[in-house]
C-alpha cells in the first residue's frame, strides 16, 4: 500500500521536500522533468513554488493545471531511500 502525503513544499531550484504518513520523506529534483513541453510553466520558479497538495486526487498541483502524482514521488523516494532533510543556508 502506497501512503498518503501529508506534506510537500518546494526546496532550492526545483527541488520538492515531501513527507508521507508513513514517515517516508525526501527530496525530489524535478529539474530534468521540466523539459517536456506539459511542464514547461513550471520552469518559472516563482510558478514552481506555488504548489499544493490535492488530497482527493492524491497530486501535487500548480495553479497552471500541471499536476503530479503523489504516488509515482512515493515510488521513487523508496526506490532511492531518500529521507534526510538537507542542512538549511539561512
Amino acid at each position: 500500500m502506497i501512503s498518503r502525503l501529508i506534506a510537500a513544499w518546494p526546496l532550492e531550484r526545483y527541488q520538492l521536500w515531501l513527507t508521507y504518513a508513513d514517515g517516508t520523506e525526501g527530496a525530489i529534483d524535478l529539474e530534468e522533468q521540466l523539459a517536456p513541453w506539459s511542464l514547461e510553466t513550471l520552469r518559472d520558479v516563482r510558478e514552481f513554488r506555488k504548489l499544493r497538495i490535492d488530497r482527493s486526487r492524491s497530486l501535487i498541483v500548480w495553479p497552471s493545471g500541471v499536476d503530479l502524482d503523489t504516488h509515482t514521488l512515493y515510488r521513487e523516494l523508496r526506490r532511492r531511500r531518500c529521507w534526510k532533510m538537507p542542512a538549511r543556508r539561512d
